[in-house]
């Protein structure tokens, strides 16, 4: 595996480990209604800037496997937070990398519903969380239809957006992803570095 893909890889899992860390405990400790949505949708749009850049096939699934590695070295182990954030870099590698389904208004709305339909399904019935348990299947229903019709929505107008804006920043800066002392290059390894290195200090010391 090349160190290009690598750095990516990490790069990437960085950007959204540490909004959900960060803007995700803000939301949750304030009880902000629907605070999966606003994470949703950030996920998935460093997901399509992430698969734009890496092309291998299971990049999204990679790339949700070292955020989760990293909101789990940030914030108080929650299996739900985690499953969640697998599901959609396996949802989105299902939709757009299996299937090379385009990144339309309808496929963008459509893989936030997926996400939200297989975490609610799996929390409630196959690992019986307690919590989904007890609300059954009217609370599985309001996660799919209200907060996944919201993500749905947010992420139908901004996927294809950032879609576009990725391919524009690839044709400008074509590989990014390289230990080299350059100004984007050198600015990318350092970023990345810099995010790991406080995930796992603030592991440690917390």
């Amino acid at each position: 595996m090349k160190k290009e893909y690598v750095l990516g890889v990490l790069f990437f899992s960085g950007l959204w480990g540490i909004s959900e860390a960060v803007l995700g405990d803000a939301l949750y400790r304030a009880d902000v209604p629907y605070a999966s949505v606003p994470l949703t949708i950030i996920g998935f749009i460093i997901l399509t800037f992430g698969c734009v850049y890496l092309l291998q096939k299971g990049t999204a699934t990679l790339i949700a496997g070292f955020a989760m590695l990293y909101k789990f070295l940030n914030e108080p182990f929650f299996a739900c937070h985690l499953l969640g954030i697998f599901l959609m870099g396996v949802c989105y590698d299902l939709l757009f990398n299996a299937l090379k389904i385009k990144k339309g208004f309808l496929p963008s709305a459509l893989v936030a519903y997926l996400s939200y339909a297989s975490f609610a399904i799996l929390i409630t019935y196959v690992f019986r969380y307690s919590t989904w348990v007890q609300g059954g299947f009217m609370k599985v229903l309001r996660h799919v239809g209200i907060s996944g019709g919201m993500a749905a929505l947010g992420c139908a107008v901004l996927l294809p957006l950032s879609f576009h804006l990725a391919q524009r920043c690839k044709e400008n800066f074509a590989v990014p992803f390289r230990l080299q002392l350059r100004l984007v290059t050198g600015g990318v390894s350092a970023l990345t570095i810099g995010l790991w290195v406080f995930g796992v200090t603030m592991y440690f010391i917390s």
